[in-house]
Parts: C-alpha cells; structure tokens; sequence
C-alpha cells in the first residue's frame, strides 16, 4: 500500500531555494538533492519496458496495408506484389512468412532492434534486415556514393573475413552497398 507523502507549503519550498542558493555555486548534485526533498524522498526507477513480439496478426496487417490490400487472396493477385516475390517461395501461411515480409517491405520490428552479436550491427541483425541505410549509418537523402563507399570501407575493417569477420555478414554488407550505389545515379 503506497503512503501520502507530506506535501511541503509554499514557505518551506521558499526557505529550501534560499538554502540552496546561500551555498553558492549550484551544482547538479544540489539541485538532485532539493528535487528529492520536493519530491518527498528518492525518485522511482521505471523498469525499462521490453517491446512486445510482433504477432502474424500486426505483421499481416502491415504488409497488407503496404500494398493496398484487405485480404491475401487480394495481395496474392496484386501485381506490384507479385512482380517483387518472383522467384521467392512463400506461402504466407505461417508467421515467418509474415515476418519476412514485414522486415522487407515495412521495417525491422521492435523486439529485432538494439540486438548485439556478431552478425548485428547498429543494432540489427543483417542476416535478418535488409535495412542499407540503418547499417551504414548513413541518411538516403543526404549521403553521398563516397558516403557509402567509406561506410563500408569501415564495415568492412571490422566484418571481413580476413579479420575475423562472418563471411555471411561481409557478403550482405557488400549486396548492400551495391544495392545503394545502383539506386544512386
């Protein structure tokens, strides 16, 4: 059961600030401390949240959403749809469907980001995303060709196989970059 803390009048708050500034220079460590006796004690900590999974549901809704659909059977008939999952076998009735989808097509769910390994970089795995931009740590509006060109050199310092890097890691580092160069005219 929470207790009431006491609540301070207006006269003791004015005595606190004339506490506070008497000692001078104002530190952040004075200024913690008389938030805490305004506060009535120490502040609470939240618990940092865990991001929910993404379930088929939301992932199907997204996808679908993406390419103006309500229903599979109209996404499956869609021809943007179809043009792009040519020669892709999917069967978009389990949730890895989905979710391939998803991360190709709408973005890296939440539970996927800030992940660390030695196939995740700035918090994705690549192996999982195809997310260019998020990888280089570049923006697509500003970045230019050498922008990416020095990203990767980076990358590549730490991810080639020569120096110990995954070599699956290497290679979609590389497809990515050519896939961001092509698209760069």
């Amino acid at each position: 059961m929470a207790t009431k803390r006491k609540r301070l009048t207006k006269p003791e708050v004015v005595a606190l600030i004339s506490d506070l500034t008497s000692q001078g220079d104002i530190s952040e460590e004075l200024l913690y401390g008389f938030a805490e006796k305004i506060n009535g004690g120490p502040f609470l900590i939240p618990k940092a949240k865990k991001p929910k999974a993404m379930t088929m549901a939301a992932a199907k809704k997204a996808v679908l959403a993406n390419f103006g659909c309500k229903t599979v059977t109209e996404l499956r008939k869609n021809k943007n749809f179809t043009m792009s999952m040519t020669g892709e076998d999917i069967s978009l009735k389990t949730k890895a469907d989905w979710m391939k989808l998803y991360r190709k097509w709408i973005g890296v769910p939440a539970e996927e980001r800030n992940k660390t390994g030695t196939t995740c970089i700035n918090g994705i795995d690549v192996l999982e995303n195809f997310r260019p931009w998020h990888v280089f740590n570049l923006d697509s509006k500003t970045a230019s060709k050498e922008d990416v060109k020095n990203s990767f050199r980076n990358l590549a310092k730490v991810h080639h196989p020569d120096v110990g890097g995954d070599a699956r890691v290497f290679e979609r580092l590389q497809k990515m970059r050519d896939s961001v160069l092509a698209q760069m005219k």
